[in-house]
């Protein structure tokens, strides 16, 4: 006695239940890549210390005199200075923020009573140093070492906007792959008359 071909085989037939199994597989595999694709794209991001500069409003500001200390870091970033006077004690070391960078960039209004040189380091919330400057305070208007010219002395460049395209690739190449893979096990469980 022969059996009819049908299209699918049922689950008392050794194969068909092999391919049910398969299937079941392909298809847990692919949950799981869509669960886990996800995570991965947004992964939180790395920074450089390209993503971070220091502008002040004035590198040689009169003793007493409140000036704005500007920096640039990417948006949500607690962002700490310290200031202390080269040189000096550590003792005189002061520590400013922390300060969340809203828009780009996190402001310090600061005001330093002693003439002489001062370094401005800031750091972000896990303690990394991102940026220096130093300043003159007081001192007839010397210039500040490290001050720049041109373009630096203008300000701070535009904060870079928008997400890095890199996670959006994989996870669509992986979109991909699991399309062509779930296509290639329909196709090959499929019996042809």
């Amino acid at each position: 006695m022969t059996r009819p071909i049908t299209p699918t085989r049922g689950l008392d037939d050794p194969l068909g239940a092999l391919l049910m199994i398969r299937r079941v597989l392909a298809g847990l595999f692919a949950a799981a890549l869509l669960v886990l694709a996800p995570s991965a794209a947004f992964a939180a991001p790395e920074y450089s210390d390209d993503d971070f500069d220091i502008a002040v409003s004035t590198t040689n500001p009169a003793p007493g005199e409140t000036f704005t200390v500007n920096v640039t870091a990417p948006t949500g970033t607690d962002i700490t200075l310290t200031v202390g006077l080269v040189g000096g004690d550590e003792a005189d070391i002061e520590t400013y923020g922390p300060v969340t960078a809203v828009a780009g960039v996190a402001t310090f209004n600061l005001t330093l009573s002693e003439e002489g040189t001062y370094q401005i380091i800031a750091t972000d919330g896990d303690g990394n140093v991102r940026d220096t400057i130093q300043i003159v305070v007081g001192d007839g208007g010397a210039a500040a070492p490290g001050a720049g010219d041109g373009d630096e002395a203008a300000g701070p460049a535009l904060p870079e906007t928008g997400a890095t395209a890199t996670p959006l690739i994989i996870g669509g190449a992986l979109l991909l792959l699991v399309g062509a893979a779930a296509l290639f096990f329909a196709r090959r469980g499929k019996v042809t008359a």
